[in-house]
């Protein structure tokens, strides 16, 4: 996570400026305190600045967000935590988690902490979308990709993290994949396996590599994970990977972001339309004596 500019006097100190160093720096305006215990650079981000000054953390989607985590696209609030007495004085402004409120001791919620008021903040499909997002990362790691991310949580802390939720919101675990490469893939598979139809996530298929989603044994299910996913490069891969498809017998279907966020309904109808045509059936051979 980038360097968000709001510090208390231990991160100070951690950092090597003394006491006159942060004088001067109060006096001359290259930093302010925005609330007690808590120091802010000129240039640090308002959203975190905002926080502190109701004595709170930036938390759930926001913090999730902050971290390098999926977060639902269409979320736009700043999404907070307080302490005890922040929550108590106006609770509709802050997220909660299930389970007792933890004392704010960082500007911005690490991970875990996050994801436990996220829990309550979001829907199922997004939710799992979220737990995929911080698993894949993990995979990754543990495979050797670089992450920028020192914070990044494990399977078992991430599970730990529905501890105190209900019994059905917990079971919202069993559905999470670490292989999805994408959020939209991941709310594409959740919402289709509601609708009982067995979905398997990154299948390599030979001639095409990694697919993103395949129903059954014929349909492909590709998933733009951007809003704009354009270029030559892209483009003419794309042609390929259609060509393969078809020449091998696979139907591809490929979902854009929007048709995932904006027009899912529509999307849904049209997958739903090709798997009951048994589109994503191979033909049964015929017996012979």
């Amino acid at each position: 996570m980038t360097d968000h500019g709001v510090y208390t006097r231990a991160d100070l100190d951690r950092r090597g400026i003394s006491g006159r160093a942060l004088r001067r720096a109060l006096d001359d305006g290259r930093v302010t305190r925005p609330a007690r215990g808590w120091y802010a650079r000129a240039d640090a981000d308002p959203r975190v600045v905002d926080a502190v000054t109701g004595h709170g953390a930036v938390s759930c989607l926001t913090a999730l967000s902050m971290h390098g985590v999926w977060v639902p696209p269409h979320d736009k609030e700043l999404h907070l935590r307080g302490n005890s007495q922040a929550t108590r004085a106006n609770p509709e402004r802050y997220c909660s988690q299930y389970g007792r409120p933890e004392p704010v001791h960082a500007p911005v919620d690490h991970p875990i902490l996050a994801l436990r008021h996220a829990i309550r903040c979001v829907d199922r499909d997004e939710i799992i979308a979220i737990c995929d997002s911080m698993l894949n990362r993990y995979w990754r790691s543990q495979a050797g990709e670089p992450d920028t991310d020192e914070a990044l949580p494990t399977p078992t802390a991430i599970r730990a993290a529905f501890a105190d939720a209900p019994a059905e919101v917990r079971a919202r675990l069993d559905w999470c994949d670490a292989r999805a490469q994408s959020g939209t893939e991941s709310l594409v598979r959740v919402r289709l396996r509601g609708n009982g139809i067995a979905v398997r996530s990154q299948v390599h298929i030979p001639g095409l590599g990694h697919v993103d989603l395949l129903a059954g044994e014929l349909l492909i299910i590709e998933v733009d994970s951007r809003a704009h996913h354009t270029g030559a490069e892209n483009y003419q891969e794309d042609r390929r990977r259609d060509q393969v498809s078809a020449s091998s017998g696979y139907l591809r279907m490929r979902v854009t972001y929007a048709d995932v966020v904006h027009h899912w309904p529509a999307t849904e109808a049209r997958i739903l339309k090709a798997i009951r045509a048994r589109h994503h059936r191979a033909p049964r051979r015929r017996k012979t004596s």
